[in-house]
């Protein structure tokens, strides 16, 4: 199923599609990262290599089980 543009219902494009993945990616990434308590500075490098692990994790095959 390839990702829309809920806004005017659209496809996305590839490179649009990664674009919103990762901007999803990121809001989850923040809201893990309000459960850790870290210095400030930390904060984007944690969440970009969260985002990171997200979008490896979705390149691996699926463990059934």
């Amino acid at each position: 199923m390839q990702p829309v543009d809920h806004s005017s219902n659209k496809p996305l494009s590839a490179e649009e599609a990664e674009v919103e993945t990762r901007h999803q990616f990121a809001v989850r990434a923040n809201s893990i990262l309000a459960f850790i308590e870290c210095d400030d500075g930390l904060r984007p490098k944690l969440r970009e290599a969260i985002v990171e692990a997200m979008v490896w994790a979705q390149t691996q095959p699926r463990l059934s089980g």
